[in-house]
């Protein structure tokens, strides 16, 4: 199965407490039976696992029902249904396993509240963003819209990026509380401009993290080949150049 709060695989390993009710008189049973004994009876259970992932280890637990529909002494169908209780909703979106566990984290955050409160996950995404622009870009000014600017001015950063991110920066300025530091904002936006904002966020993942490590596994099993090979090392380019 695939984990609700971090999308990655983990085994079935779902602990399981089970009852009995008899839906038609609405009380309860005073004593467990057998399933299948009685097509009057509605069979409850509660299953919780953590995932196997060191990286999640969430806590994950789901209720089930399964009864069967019948009209006079007759039944009909038999119905099964089951709802997710933790997390209350299931996680939408993946992170590469190359995104540190901080910024990966406080993304799967944003993406867990997002259906009550894009709000409030614009908040985060625009939280992660600050942080990229620090760590990555090394762009430290105190608000994000100067950081944006920063490096919407870096031609060596990719075209559509940088554009993006300045309408980004100018959204700040519908927030509708002042904060003394704009990275905080509660802004004012809607469902749509909020997914974009995630949007945005898994590019510059991509960009300052997931590609750059994916191109550094891929040379370092080059270099050995070449090792092997008894072929010449490739040397690196300058830095500086633009891509």
């Amino acid at each position: 199965m695939k984990c609700p709060n971090c999308q990655q695989n983990t085994p079935d390993a779902w602990e399981r407490f089970q009852t009995y009710e008899r839906f038609k008189e609405g009380k309860p049973l005073a004593i467990a039976l057998p399933a299948g004994v009685d097509p009057d009876t509605r069979q409850v259970s509660v299953d919780w696992m953590h995932c196997a992932n060191e990286a999640c280890g969430e806590l994950v637990i789901r209720s089930n029902e399964s009864f069967t529909e019948s009209e006079g002494d007759l039944p009909v169908a038999h119905r099964q249904e089951s709802i997710l209780l933790r997390p209350r909703f299931a996680m939408s979106r993946e992170v590469a396993a190359e995104v540190p566990g901080d910024l990966r984290r406080d993304y799967l955050e944003a993406a867990r509240i997002f259906p009550l409160s894009p709000r409030m996950s614009a908040v985060l995404a625009r939280r992660i963003l600050a942080d990229l622009l620090e760590k990555y870009a090394n762009l430290t000014d105190f608000s994000l819209k100067v950081r944006i600017n920063e490096f919407a001015k870096d031609t060596n950063h990719p075209h559509d990026l940088r554009h993006n991110l300045g309408y980004l920066a100018e959204v700040g300025n519908f927030g509708a509380h002042t904060q003394t530091n704009d990275q905080a904002e509660i802004v004012d936006v809607d469902e749509e401009e909020a997914d974009w904002t995630l949007n945005l966020v898994d590019r510059l993942f991509d960009y300052f993290i997931v590609s750059p490590e994916k191109d550094r596994k891929m040379r370092e099993a080059l270099d050995e080949k070449l090792q092997a090979a008894n072929r010449k090392p490739i040397d690196a380019p300058p830095e500086g150049e633009s891509s």
